[in-house]
């Protein structure tokens, strides 16, 4: 947790697949995913707390596609181990993740997206996820399921999920990420609390709203109406129970 608020202030002040797991990497910063390309195929080799969203950073560094992660929450023991860099802070027992993907004469943004999903359901990391697509065409990648207090599987509403209903009005996007927040709390008592976001991005205006519209939405427009490149991670901290939002921009080439 004391690393979570370290990054807060950080961010304050500024971003047929194969499958196997072993002891779960328990620092908070871990390596950053291989992958490699060999005989027309892409292979990407995680090994992280958050093996997906890893997954996910490395093809965004190798392809520059923006893809949002949300974490589930994880309640059950089963999911959770304690950080070994002396934080005191808990983390999702994610190990090694390996998925293979066709190579670049045959990428598809979609399709293999859904591959990395199905192969991770597969491994006995923790959580179930689901690819989502909004009607703008922006990836997502969801959390909808995690080992329960007896260590079953169960399903999840997903935080963003949430339906809410927000007046049309001008607010900055430091406002309006806290008022979705407050909203969230309100109806499902999930405290969802802004972490890692470009200060530069804090003040400036929007003018977002809708009726029994999901938090996620609400989100996406509220990014989309900065004209900036940016994209999400909905972390889950075991340890408060709570979620922590971090936003990140991507600097023009």
């Amino acid at each position: 947790m004391k690393l979570i608020q370290h990054l807060i202030c950080l961010g304050l002040m500024t971003a047929a697949p194969a499958i196997s797991q072993t002891k779960p990497e328990t620092s908070a910063i871990p390596k950053p995913a291989i992958l490699s390309e060999s005989e027309g195929k892409v292979q990407v080799n995680a090994n992280s707390p958050r093996p997906l969203a890893q997954t996910l950073d490395a093809l965004h560094q190798k392809y520059g596609w923006i893809v949002n992660y949300e974490d589930p929450q994880y309640v059950s023991k089963a999911d959770i181990v304690e950080s070994t860099d002396q934080t005191g802070d808990q983390l999702p027992a994610g190990g090694r993740f390996r998925v293979d993907l066709p190579g670049a004469e045959d990428k598809d943004k979609e399709n293999d997206l859904q591959r990395m999903v199905d192969a991770y359901n597969e491994s006995s990391n923790p959580g179930r996820f689901e690819l989502r697509k909004s009607a703008e065409g922006v990836f997502t990648v969801v959390g909808v399921a995690s080992a329960d207090a007896q260590g079953k599987i169960s399903p999840q509403k997903p935080a963003f999920d949430t339906a809410l209903t927000v007046v049309t009005r001008q607010r900055t996007v430091s406002a309006m990420l806290d008022l979705i927040g407050k909203r969230i709390a309100t109806e499902r008592r999930i405290t969802v609390t802004i972490g890692v976001v470009p200060r530069t991005l804090l003040n400036i205006p929007v003018s977002v709203g809708g009726t029994r519209v999901s938090a996620r939405d609400l989100l996406l427009r509220t990014l989309t109406a900065t004209h900036r490149n940016l994209y999400w991670r909905l972390l889950f901290d075991p340890k408060s129970k709570s979620y922590f939002l971090d936003i990140h921009q991507i600097a023009k080439s």
